[in-house]
């Protein structure tokens, strides 16, 4: 069974956010997606994701 991470403002500089999205030609929108959760941890949006390096969703 995999652990959960939660990310915040300071780990998601460190962490795989689970981006659809991540090939190289996409590097801009990957970073834009980063600052966007940024301003929404300061509102108190909460991002887990699974500890595992793969495409999930729910």
């Amino acid at each position: 069974m995999s652990d959960f991470i939660t990310l915040d403002s300071e780990s998601i500089e460190n962490e795989h956010i689970c981006c659809a999205i991540s090939d190289k030609k996409c590097l801009s929108s990957y970073h834009a997606k980063k600052d966007w959760l940024k301003n929404q941890f300061e509102k108190g949006y909460v991002f887990r994701r699974i500890n595992e390096r793969a495409k999930s969703f729910y």
